[in-house]
């Protein structure tokens, strides 16, 4: 498990299944707005053999993760 510093990320990754834990540990974070709620993508290189948690989405409001 990486180390996550903030509270909202650490509930993230423990509401999050394989997938979203996946894109976590192996991607970057950016910032995106959907529907005026703040939601946090995690994206990582297209050349990891796993693409499924590419793109993953958590949303900050409603505190859970976005298909």
């Amino acid at each position: 498990m990486k180390n996550f510093r903030s509270l909202e990320m650490k509930k993230a990754y423990e509401k999050g299944g394989f997938r979203e834990r996946f894109a976590m540990e192996n991607g970057n974070r950016s910032i995106v707005f959907i529907d005026s709620h703040k939601c946090y993508k995690f994206t990582y290189s297209k050349n990891k053999e796993y693409q499924d948690a590419n793109g993953a989405l958590y949303d900050t409001e409603t505190k859970s993760w976005r298909d």
